[in-house]
């Protein structure tokens, strides 16, 4: 009987190790959804922080979405004067699953690439970090 509770408490904390170990800045500590299902969906901005100042998002803003398909394909639909500009693009994991390589379409003959640094991965939340000009941190929730 002790030795069948010795095994248990080291698979329980052999797997507590083991998972305590967040791949991203800020967790989640550990899920039972894949990164791809916990990506794929239609988010939207919900804060924007650029240089770690908190901005007020515009009207525009608000209404902007990101659509992340399980097959790589991505829908970003931005805003300026309430007119609505849709775009596509990919999407892809890089660097050990912690970025993102989002290449947009814009019309031109070569698309925009960003790569972005995830923070957060959550069904419900999505933080991601760029590093350009400024550090611009994005946490987006579902639409």
């Amino acid at each position: 009987m002790k030795k069948n509770n010795l095994i248990i408490v080291a698979v329980i904390t052999t797997f507590l190790i083991s998972t305590s170990c967040s791949k991203y800045d800020e967790g989640p500590l550990i899920s039972f959804r894949s990164k791809t299902d916990r990506l794929c969906q239609t988010w939207k901005p919900k804060k924007i922080l650029i240089n770690g100042a908190e901005t007020i998002l515009t009207p525009d803003q608000q209404k902007t979405t990101i659509e992340f398909k399980k097959d790589g394909d991505l829908y970003l639909t931005t805003y300026r004067l309430s007119i609505a500009f849709p775009l596509t693009g990919t999407w892809k994991f890089y660097d050990k699953d912690e970025k993102l390589i989002l290449s947009i379409d814009k019309g031109d003959p070569e698309p925009q690439v960003d790569t972005v640094k995830i923070l957060r991965l959550m069904k419900d939340e999505l933080w991601l970090k760029q590093k350009k000009d400024n550090i611009i941190e994005i946490h987006l929730e579902p639409k």
